[in-house]
C-alpha cells in the first residue's frame, strides 16, 4: 500500500515472508468474509457449517480441536447455528451431541461453497497446478510448525 502523503516511503518489511503472508491472508480473506456477511453469516459460522457438512455426526469438541480454538468458544457459535435452524444437535452419548446440517443448513453450505470457490478462483485461479500444489504444501508445512 502506498502512502499518498509520502509515496517515497520504502516498506522495510517488504522482504519478510511472514509479513507478506499476513498481508496476503488479509487481502484474500476480507472479500470472503464480506461474501459470508452477505449470506447473513460470520466467517466462523461458515467454517463450522463446512466442518459439519464434511464430518456429519462430529461434535463441538472435535471441531474446536481441528480449528485450534477453545471448546467454550464453540458453545455460543454452535448454539447460534442451531437457533438459526442450520445445524441440529442430537445426543450421541451422555453429554456429547453429534452435529448435523439441517436442510436449511445444507442449502446454506451450497451457498458458502460457491462463494468460497469464487474467491479461491479469483485469487488463485491463474496459478498452474504445480505452483498451486507447491503453495499449498508450503502453507501446510508452516501450519504444522505452528502446531496447527
Amino acid at each position: 500500500m502506498t502512502d499518498t502523503k509520502h509515496p517515497w516511503l520504502r516498506d522495510p518489511l517488504e522482504d519478510m515472508l511472514g509479513y507478506q503472508l499476513r498481508r496476503a491472508s488479509i487481502a484474500t480473506f476480507m472479500p470472503l468474509s464480506d461474501a459470508f456477511e452477505a449470506l447473513g453469516l460470520r466467517a466462523t459460522d461458515a467454517i463450522i457449517i463446512r466442518f459439519v457438512e464434511a464430518n456429519p455426526g462430529c461434535n463441538q469438541a472435535e471441531i474446536s480441536r481441528s480449528l485450534g480454538v477453545k471448546r467454550t468458544n464453540m458453545v455460543p457459535i454452535v448454539s447460534g447455528l442451531v437457533d438459526a435452524g442450520l445445524i441440529d444437535r442430537m445426543v450421541a452419548d451422555g453429554r456429547t451431541h453429534a452435529l448435523y446440517l439441517t436442510d436449511k443448513g445444507a442449502e446454506m453450505h451450497r451457498r458458502i461453497a460457491a462463494v468460497t470457490l469464487e474467491n479461491d478462483r479469483y485469487f488463485f485461479g491463474d496459478l498452474d497446478e504445480a505452483t498451486r500444489a507447491t503453495l499449498l504444501r508450503v502453507l501446510l508445512e508452516i501450519r504444522a510448525k505452528a502446531g496447527g
